[in-house]
């Protein structure tokens, strides 16, 4: 897990959509969602779940997004 992993999926939380929040970020969306995979292969579970072009949020993501926002 590195840093640009952690603002990646904060943006990503916050956008709820890859695509715009690659555009946040400058990055291209394949980029995004390869980097968001990653971190979620290191953590063992999945972070987000795509339903109808809109991201949801996991449980598990929830409690990691509250954990980053307050460092």
């Amino acid at each position: 897990m590195n840093l640009n992993q952690l603002q990646y999926f904060k943006i990503l939380a916050q956008e709820e959509h890859y695509t715009r929040a690659a555009q946040m970020l400058s990055i291209t969306q394949p980029s995004l969602s390869h980097a968001i995979a990653q971190l979620e292969e290191e953590l063992g579970t999945r972070l987000f779940e795509k339903r109808e072009e809109i991201l949801c949020s996991h449980v598990m993501e929830s409690c990691f997004f509250l954990m980053w926002r307050n460092l």
